[in-house]
């Protein structure tokens, strides 16, 4: 099934953003759109498994797609505008670009990881959660 690659591809990207999180091998940049990739990946497969493709790619439509079928924890609302204060997005003014620090870094996957759990919770019966 769509939606069962986005799954994985979601809980692979969180892996590898803990991980760099962790060793400090990665910039904070890529770590932070690594984060975004995992998120991102984790709406669509809840909104696929639900039978709606996407009609934005940004995390923060993602979340209002959901919120119109089904209750989300009030706490995404917050962790998707903090995760889009350093977003840049288009615009015809230039923008520094925001890096975020490690606490901030921490603060995106602690985020990850409670949408990824979530989302499981959602998404598979309990039986199937240990082979991911």
């Amino acid at each position: 099934m769509e939606w069962e690659n986005y799954f994985k591809e979601a809980i692979d990207y969180c892996s590898v953003a803990q991980n760099a999180s962790h060793k400090g091998k990665l910039g904070n940049i890529v770590i932070y759109n690594v984060i975004s990739m995992s998120v991102e990946n984790f709406m669509t497969s809840l909104l696929i498994r639900e039978g709606n493709f996407p009609e934005h790619s940004s995390i923060s439509g993602m979340l209002h797609e959901i919120k119109k079928i089904m209750p989300v924890p009030e706490e995404f609302t917050l962790a998707v505008r903090f995760m889009n204060s350093f977003m840049n997005f288009c615009s015809l003014e230039i923008v520094p670009e925001k890096i975020p620090t490690d606490e901030e870094i921490a603060r995106m996957v602690g985020f990850a990881t409670l949408l990824k759990d979530w989302t499981s919770g959602c998404l598979l019966p309990v039986e199937t959660l240990k082979a991911f």
